[in-house]
């Protein structure tokens, strides 16, 4: 986060030029795993302790202290004391309120040495484990430095590995749940002021609400303000797609976005061929929606479990998850749904 600028942007401030336009806006972004850095930024304006944030995020976690002078091994820049480490690691905003900048040091210093293995190891300088830029950045970054120096989090006598991205989009998950090895420090957490039953609830009760990827259409093409909106012929052909591949999985393969070359080395298939291919086995393809949207949600885990759609050929539901695959598969330029919550907009 503190390397640089998030590159989310709002395209309900954008016309695509076209009417209708879909648009499908994920909250949060990847991994959301252990700290959400906008979800501690708000925490911390609500009076939150840096603990108290820490203790939000990570499950049965206990605070210890290390030695500050520990040596790591830092690649590029050689040997040096963990808590002068510290200094130089650009993670979250130096302005940003000091609650958070101690969960963030505390977090940093933890991930660090469990990276490492307590120094036997050297950690990268990359968002691939946490960015270095070397020196000390100073100000308040620095005295959270100080004010917490050789703390970590720690679980059954070992530190723990603090994961941390800047926008979980009002929930958390497992370890396990994205597909890694499950850490019994890492939650499930809805990270919300209050209760949450609908995407007006969560816009005005995220914690990390004042994050630009909080909620975002990710994607976006040379045309159409270069944002993510869809034409309705293109919705209608991803629908399509995932009717076609219920009926005869064997097509699967040409079932990629046609604008870019097939992964799976064969070709992908149009929108017009698309609906021949249905109507050859019997189905009636789509032509036209007037219609689709997140039908279902579990707002307790912040997953979207059915979507439906409605249109000429009448109404079709599907499970959510099954729906954002087809959509990443289909979608046309760089367009993506990057989480298992999200909401359908409309122009």
């Amino acid at each position: 986060l503190g390397a640089g600028p998030l590159y989310c942007t709002d395209d309900r401030k954008i016309d695509p030029g076209f009417r209708p336009a879909f648009a499908f806006f994920t909250f949060g972004i990847p991994h959301r795993v252990g700290m959400s850095q906008y979800g501690a930024y708000g925490r911390a304006k609500a009076g939150q302790s840096y603990q108290d944030i820490l203790r939000a995020y990570f499950d049965g976690i206990s605070f210890e202290k290390r030695d500050k002078n520990m040596r790591i091994k830092v690649q590029g820049f050689g040997e040096m004391a963990l808590d002068d480490y510290l200094l130089g690691v650009y993670e979250m905003p130096g302005d940003w309120p000091m609650a958070a900048l101690k969960a963030q040091v505390v977090s940093a210093r933890s991930y660090a040495l469990a990276y490492t293995g307590g120094g036997a190891k050297e950690i990268c300088t990359t968002q691939v484990c946490q960015v270095y830029k070397g020196g000390n950045k100073g100000g308040d970054w620095e005295k959270a430095v100080r004010e917490t120096e050789g703390e970590v989090m720690v679980q059954g006598g070992q530190v723990i590995s603090a994961w941390y991205a800047s926008t979980a989009g009002g929930y958390t998950f497992r370890s396990g749940d994205v597909g890694w090895s499950d850490r019994p420090w890492t939650k499930r957490l809805r990270d919300t002021t209050g209760d949450v039953g609908s995407v007006a609830d969560l816009l005005a009760r995220g914690y990390d609400r004042d994050s630009p990827c909080f909620y975002a259409a990710q994607g976006w093409r040379g045309e159409y303000g270069k944002s993510a909106w869809l034409k309705e012929e293109e919705v209608t052909d991803i629908v399509n797609v995932i009717l076609l591949a219920r009926r005869d999985g064997g097509t699967k393969e040409h079932l990629y976005q046609p604008d870019k070359p097939n992964p799976a080395g064969t070709d992908s298939w149009s929108r017009e061929k698309i609906r021949q291919e249905l109507s050859s086995r019997g189905v009636t393809p789509f032509s036209s929606i007037s219609e689709i949207r997140a039908s279902s949600v579990d707002w307790s885990l912040g997953r979207v479990t059915q979507v439906t759609t409605s249109g000429n050929a009448g109404t079709a539901t599907f499970d959510g998850s099954e729906f954002k695959d087809f959509f990443n598969l289909r979608a046309p330029a760089n367009i993506q749904i990057v989480g298992p919550l999200f909401n359908v907009e409309r122009k």
